[in-house]
């Protein structure tokens, strides 16, 4: 068994209970992905729970701004933003991911329009038996 022997990283020197490594440089520069100009957004999992934020406070917002209205409309972003996803797939970093979770979004979005247009339908028909019986029909 051969033990690879690691150099020491980690600045001592601070009193903190976690050693902190020191920046290293690399001996050449990282090149970039092909036909992307640069690396996108890269974040952790602190940056996510931000994004997450954001979306649910736009989505409070639009409930708010159009008195609970808006929220109709809400089933329609998921096919919307799921057929551009589709579409650009082919420019994505990963195009596989990408069209996975574009048609995760198509469906999301097509089964909530659907239960809507459903329950929709089941309030109209409600509204129309009890005419129907109001009338003696």
């Amino acid at each position: 068994m051969v033990l690879a022997i690691m150099p020491n990283d980690f600045d001592f020197t601070t009193e903190d209970s976690l050693p902190i490594p020191k920046p290293s440089t690399p001996s050449e520069p990282e090149s970039a992905p092909s036909g992307s100009g640069g690396k996108i957004f890269q974040g952790n999992s602190y940056d996510l729970v931000a994004f997450i934020g954001v979306v649910v406070g736009g989505v409070t917002l639009l409930s708010c701004a159009t008195l609970g209205v808006g929220q109709y409309c809400m089933p329609l972003l998921p096919i919307i933003l799921g057929i551009v996803g589709l579409v650009s797939a082919k420019d994505s970093l990963n195009p596989e991911r990408t069209r996975q979770l574009s048609w995760l979004s198509i469906g999301a979005g097509g089964v909530i329009l659907l239960l809507l247009l459903i329950f929709v339908g089941f309030y109209i028909a409600l509204v129309v038996f009890g005419i129907a019986a109001d009338t003696g029909f």
